[in-house]
């Protein structure tokens, strides 16, 4: 089975500062106008999203490369351009004589030398190792599942790639920015409370900008709300002053949720309000505290791939006892998709399986 890394992605607006005296700025009007339209594009950010995917693809990623088939000569292609390296890319769905319906996988290179010796000589070869990348732009979904391969040691690389330059057209065209994060492992939060306990004196969770309708929609809405109408983020911070006693005592915004005086920390019944927003950080892949009486501090995050790998489980659990949990959500599909590369008499096939896992996601709430 191949292994994916999930990550969900948020937009926000870049919206133009007016001081509260406007007689004392020239062309208030045409600020104003400027960032209702900002708050239009934000609206719309999936639909213009599909658009730079689709219809704008070349115009904004249109680049060439050295022809294979014709030496000397250059070929059209489309690449990233991020921290002075290209990496070429290739779309493999949607089908080119298929209507886009808001699910994207394409295959990113990472290029590169590698050394090959022949007859005790040794030779600079190109290497042009690549990773799958799928993204679920329907409506509400906001997901991003990246391949785990030896193109690159971690999987936030190409992270980092696509939040660069797709940010820096939606920066350019629209004012929006994106923000990609990791998600976490489902049942994180209660495994945590089931493990600590009456420990627990302290939860902080952040809740940043959200755009995504799926994550709290309950006890969290107002919350969610007043951060839409201001474009901020926010601290929900929970205290116990004693065992079993979990209140709330401060927060960052009068519209975070209003939270019982007493608030189970049993696994089996974690009060409502904190488990929703829990799961809204968990599903936004936004950090989360917790702290214990003795002083200690849990960190809920995300460890980069290449250090999970370098870890043995003698180290892991030494990090484990340092109070870093590591939650990398790991979907896996079947090895035909990473070995898919655009043939038309395997698309059918290749399709049914991304949607059925990306489907499967959507169910099941990851």
């Amino acid at each position: 089975m191949t292994e994916f890394t999930l990550y969900c992605y948020q937009c926000i607006p870049y919206l133009l500062s007016i001081p509260k005296d406007k007689d004392s700025v020239m062309f208030v009007k045409d600020l104003e106008a400027q960032n209702q339209q900002t708050e239009k594009y934000m609206e719309d950010h999936q639909k213009l999203l599909d658009t730079i995917l689709t219809t704008d693809l070349y115009r904004h990623f249109e680049n060439q490369k050295p022809s294979r088939k014709k030496k000397g000569q250059m070929e059209k292609c489309l690449a990233f351009f991020y921290k002075g390296k290209r990496y070429y890319f290739k779309v493999l769905l949607p089908h080119k004589d298929k209507e886009p319906d808001g699910i994207y996988m394409i295959r990113i290179a990472n290029p590169k030398k590698t050394t090959r010796e022949e007859d005790f000589v040794r030779m600079l070869q190109p290497d042009e190792p690549s990773a799958l990348v799928i993204i679920d732009n329907r409506q509400g979904q906001q997901r991003i599942l990246v391949e785990r391969t030896r193109a690159w040691n971690d999987t936030d690389s190409v992270r980092n790639i696509l939040q660069e330059c797709l940010g820096e057209v939606l920066m350019k065209r629209y004012n929006l920015g994106i923000r990609i994060e990791p998600v976490w492992e489902k049942n994180t939060f209660e495994n945590i409370v089931r493990t600590y306990g009456d420990r627990i004196k302290m939860v902080e969770f952040y809740v940043g900008y959200p755009n995504m309708g799926r994550t709290g929609d309950k006890f969290l809405n107002p919350l969610k709300e007043s951060l839409k109408n201001t474009y901020a983020s926010a601290t929900v911070r929970y205290s116990l002053p004693k065992p079993a006693d979990f209140g709330l005592k401060s927060f960052r915004s009068k519209h975070a949720p209003e939270a019982p005086k007493t608030l189970s920390l049993e696994a089996d019944s974690i009060d409502p309000v904190m488990n929703e927003v829990a799961e809204h950080c968990r599903t936004t892949g936004l950090p989360m505290k917790i702290g214990l009486t003795e002083g200690h501090q849990i960190n809920l995050m995300r460890v980069p791939d290449a250090q999970l790998k370098r870890m043995t489980p003698e180290k892991r659990k030494l990090y484990e006892e340092e109070q870093q949990v590591y939650s990398n959500y790991t979907a896996r599909m079947n090895d035909k998709v990473s070995l898919f590369d655009g043939q038309d008499d395997l698309f059918r096939t290749i399709e049914d399986i991304v949607v059925r896992k990306l489907n499967e996601l959507k169910d099941t709430g990851a």
